[in-house]
């Protein structure tokens, strides 16, 4: 095992995980609701697939997805299991989510499906076609569960945010094989490249924002509002941070921090 974590690809890995974690409890300090944590603690997970094959990749992906997608149906249809339930809430938590979510991008990324988008798009767009009917019948059932009050609410939520995600992903990949589509929404692509950095400032501004208002009480709608102002500020940003920089300013702390130097020593 120690032989496994720290041959130096996975030891990078690593430990630019544990600096992310370092720097998400500094984070917690300033919003108690930061996800950084977390991330970085379910990433270590992923250690041992760093030089998995893409076929071992698949089976974990679809295993992992099943238990997910089980485990929810039965708390749902199958609500009095007794013990059984407790097994339940483990694997249709949110980390589960979280793991797969990570384990597929992990694949993707090992693939290089997103290189051979237009070679894929026919069955890119049948997965579309697929996830939005199950994304528009999840969203009419949610909204039922969330009227009738039904304690179930939330695990439709986590079921249905499968086939949102794949959803939203495919529309984007069709969509940025567009060159036109790119240039439109390159200061958003300017957003994603500090990452780090805006997800971070999102809770500074956020709370700026609120106690320049004086909310005591954020409802839902304050909570779009709040969003769609944080995000045109950060776009502004980010598009004039990209003019003088290349990369964001926690990504280079991050960076420093995990090789040691200002820029990344070639694997």
């Amino acid at each position: 095992m120690a032989l496994i974590l720290f041959s130096k690809p996975r030891w990078r890995m690593a430990r630019r995980l544990l600096i992310l974690l370092l720097l998400g409890i500094i984070h917690w300090f300033i919003f108690w609701g930061t996800i950084l944590p977390v991330y970085s603690i379910i990433g270590l997970f992923l250690i041992p697939f760093y030089h998995t094959t893409v076929s071992t990749l698949k089976k974990w992906l679809v295993g992992m997805t099943s238990i997910y997608i089980i485990s929810l149906v039965s708390k749902i249809f199958l609500p009095s299991l007794g013990a059984i339930s407790s097994i339940l809430d483990i694997f249709s938590n949110d980390a589960i989510q979280i793991f797969i979510m990570f384990l597929a991008g992990f694949l993707t990324a090992k693939s290089g499906w997103l290189t051979q988008i237009q070679e894929l798009s026919k069955p890119i767009r049948w997965i579309q076609m697929v996830s939005f009917l199950l994304f528009v019948g999840f969203s009419l059932w949610i909204w039922n569960a969330s009227q009738s009050g039904n304690s179930n609410v939330d695990s439709v939520t986590a079921l249905g945010s499968l086939p949102t995600t794949l959803f939203y992903l495919t529309t984007l990949f069709l969509l940025l094989e567009n060159k036109y589509i790119v240039k439109f929404l390159t200061p958003i692509s300017w957003v994603g490249q500090m990452a780090f950095t805006n997800y971070v400032a999102q809770s500074t501004i956020g709370t700026t924002i609120i106690s320049i208002i004086g909310l005591e009480v954020v409802s839902p709608k304050d909570v779009l509002y709040i969003a769609v102002l944080i995000y045109m500020i950060q776009i502004i940003f980010s598009t004039i941070w990209f003019k003088f920089f290349s990369m964001g300013p926690l990504e280079k702390v991050w960076r420093l921090m995990t090789y040691g130097t200002k820029h990344a020593t070639k694997r």
